[in-house]
């Protein structure tokens, strides 16, 4: 007999020091070692405080397992949000979401014909709302490639909720900037303090297609 349980007894050097070889193999074996039979005592011992100790760490590492806090969400998890990412100076990759209960409350709205997002063009006078147009989308898109009618200038995306004829505004992107085009830095690079440092880049050898994106399957939509 060994003696008390090994899951309740903390194993001591004096104790293990105090067994007869016999049940110093024993309690090896029991711990899984494989040593040779004929090992000197003193290493026996060592061999069991060694394991001892491991098995010791593993239930450590288990209880710090199921005390792990689990972290916070994204700040925008289930939130209804747009945003854009400029690509160049013509396409932008819109994304967006929308909260699970709003989505269900909306789409079950009577007279729901779908979502779309509307570009608005932020340039004063009476041409902005000429560079403004929509995009219908379906309710399982969450992302698009969107191509802009102007190489330049300010505008917005509005994520929005189709209801009969009217259209419900559900989130918006802050005011953004589309870049100079490559092309007309060459012609304002009298009038353009920081035209003169892009040239010098580089940035007007680089071989940008602005006509498809053959690199992804997401919706691409040019109005122009």
């Amino acid at each position: 007999m060994i003696g008390p349980d090994m899951g309740e007894l903390q194993l001591k050097k004096s104790y293990l020091e105090s067994l007869p070889t016999d049940e110093l193999n024993a309690l090896a074996e029991e711990l899984g070692l494989d040593l040779p039979p004929d090992l000197n005592r003193v290493f026996v011992i060592q061999e069991i405080l060694e394991a001892s100790q491991q098995d010791d760490e593993s239930d450590e590492d288990i209880e710090d397992v199921s005390t792990v806090k689990v972290e916070k969400a994204p700040f925008f998890y289930n939130k209804t949000y747009i945003e854009v990412l400029l690509r160049d100076p013509v396409w932008a990759f819109v994304f967006w979401e929308i909260k699970t209960s709003e989505r269900e409350s909306h789409e079950a709205t009577p007279g729901f014909n779908g979502y779309q997002l509307r570009v608005v063009s932020l340039h004063p006078g009476k041409g902005a709302e000429d560079e403004s147009f929509s995009i219908d989308v379906d309710v399982m898109d969450r992302a698009w490639y969107v191509c802009f009618p102007s190489s330049k200038g300010w505008f917005k995306v509005e994520l929005r909720m189709k209801k009969s004829k009217e259209s419900l505004l559900l989130a918006e992107t802050p005011p953004f900037k589309i870049p100079e085009s490559i092309t007309n830095l060459h012609h304002s690079i009298d009038t353009n303090p920081i035209a003169p440092i892009l040239l010098l880049s580089g940035l007007d050898e680089l071989d940008i297609t602005h006509s498809s994106d053959s690199q992804s399957f997401i919706h691409q939509q040019c109005d122009f």
